[in-house]
């Protein structure tokens, strides 16, 4: 179990907010994570049913919900966007 930050933008938010990931963690418990800690504090709620998706700051295509932090290559401090799909 290796813990480490990134920097995350989830959408809707102003900026970038650091969270601490596990490896072992897959992409869609990275997405709910910062759901947890943003959502109804910094940033509004999303519809019923909006599914959210996360890729490498840069990057037009989405990491796989399934992907662990380590499968993707993340290092300290990776820069991702959390937004909207579709």
């Amino acid at each position: 179990m290796v813990e480490f930050p990134i920097a995350c933008n989830l959408e809707g938010d102003y900026g970038y907010k650091v969270l601490v990931v596990d490896e072992t963690e897959s992409v869609a418990d990275v997405i709910q994570k910062a759901v947890d800690q943003l959502v109804g504090v910094l940033v509004a709620p999303f519809p019923p049913g909006t599914v959210l998706k996360l890729r490498l700051h840069g990057s037009e295509t989405p990491l796989a919900d399934d992907m662990t932090v380590k499968q993707a290559n993340f290092a300290q401090m990776e820069t991702v966007e959390i937004y909207r799909a579709g």
